[in-house]
């Protein structure tokens, strides 16, 4: 990282008005560059993103993307990195800026969240998800949590869904057999699990249909024949936030009841009967 940061402290990189910009930009604002684009830095800075592009060329990187990917194989690729002094967090939750700027950020990302519904490979993904005969969902480390939530609601949904841990580390329930019918569904999140990829390939090698839920960061997904669906980046001060993830899952839950109509009243009518007769729900 003190690599990267010594390339904008140099006397070459800020010997302009804009080259002092910048460098104050990258050396202090580092941890939001993954989140940003040329024409962003220069909307914070009032300047060109030709201006932006031109000076990262100089520091030695062909766009922003490739300082991105530096980036990525460093210790900034934390998406919990708590490197903001705690005192300004607690003096802007004082001031009553904390939250009320959290909502507003989450409400940009709502609005993100219904143009991607209206996309042609939104309505490709609900369709492979309530036509197909079954569906595997994979997901990994911190966000497995709300991965296996999103399987269990889409079990009440419809039938077929299984989550799948990993922990006989071969997969094997989802490559035996006839794999006529199946979906693999793939959720993963920086920072990326290694499986991700790999589970990807060989699905992607077996002629599988695959869903991926990931986000802006994700660099491999397009490298397989998948239907992408990319949570709009909100990183909140020190911490990436898991409510545009939540926010999309529910969202494909919503649109999958309403495609299944009343065959989601009837299952829910089995499903209530079911939990009647066990006894573990009031």
């Amino acid at each position: 990282m003190e690599k990267t940061l010594a390339r904008f402290r140099t006397e070459e990189a800020r010997k302009t008005k804009a080259g002092r910009l910048l460098s104050d930009y990258f050396t202090q604002r580092i941890a939001d560059v993954p989140f940003e684009t040329a024409a962003s830095i220069a909307a914070h800075l009032d300047i060109s993103p030709m201006t932006v592009t031109r000076y990262l060329r100089d520091r030695g990187y062909g766009s922003l993307d490739a300082l991105k990917s530096e980036l990525r194989m460093g210790p900034i690729n934390s998406a919990w990195d708590i490197s903001e002094n705690f005192e300004s967090l607690n003096r802007d939750l004082r001031d009553g800026r904390l939250l009320s700027d959290l909502v507003a950020k989450q409400i940009e990302v709502l609005h993100s969240l219904n143009g991607l519904t209206h996309e042609p490979r939104w309505q490709q993904a609900v369709a492979q998800i309530t036509g197909s005969a079954s569906i595997y969902i994979a997901s990994f480390q911190n966000i497995g949590g709300i991965s296996r939530y999103f399987a269990e609601q889409l079990a009440y949904v419809r039938s077929g869904v299984r989550y799948m841990d990993g922990l006989n580390g071969t997969y094997l329930e989802l490559f035996e057999g006839d794999p006529a019918g199946r979906l693999l569904i793939i959720i993963d999140c920086r920072r990326f699990a290694t499986k991700s990829r790999l589970l990807a390939e060989a699905a992607s090698e077996a002629k599988l249909p695959i869903v991926v839920v990931t986000d802006a960061h994700c660099d491999w997904a397009d490298r397989i024949e998948a239907t992408i669906l990319k949570i709009p980046a909100m990183r909140w001060r020190t911490w990436d936030s898991f409510m545009p993830l939540a926010a999309l899952l529910d969202l494909i839950v919503t649109n999958a009841i309403i495609v299944e109509g009343d065959k989601v009243l009837e299952r829910g009518q089995v499903i209530r009967r079911l939990q009647s007769h066990f006894g573990d729900f009031e």
